[in-house]
């Protein structure tokens, strides 16, 4: 479902699988977009994260969009070429509300 009020996208970077080369030396796999999502985001502080809900959690951005298991505490998502981790995740009924940090 589109939601004009979901105007921006973030990306979900995954890492790919890493592998074992005929010299037993192990490579990482490389990292790509795992999925695009469209959200809603927005400058957001610590501070404010403090206020609104209570959490002690270091951000720099709040993002809300659609329930969608992709995303989850830890992972990082790109925004306009910047990297972010996903450091608070809101699960509220219809709708996630989450804090990122600079990666």
């Amino acid at each position: 479902m589109t939601n004009w009020f979901y105007d921006k996208q973030i990306q979900v970077i995954g890492q790919g699988e890493g592998y074992l080369d005929d010299s037993g030396i192990w490579h990482n796999g490389t990292e790509t977009v795992v999925k695009t999502i469209s959200c809603d985001i927005q400058p957001y502080t610590k501070e404010l994260a403090y206020k609104d809900y209570g959490f002690t959690v270091d951000c720099t951005k709040r993002v809300f969009c659609e329930v969608d298991s992709t995303l989850q505490n830890g992972i990082t998502v790109q925004y306009n070429g910047e990297r972010y981790k996903i450091v608070k995740l809101i699960d509220w009924d219809n709708y996630y509300d989450i804090m990122l940090d600079n990666k």
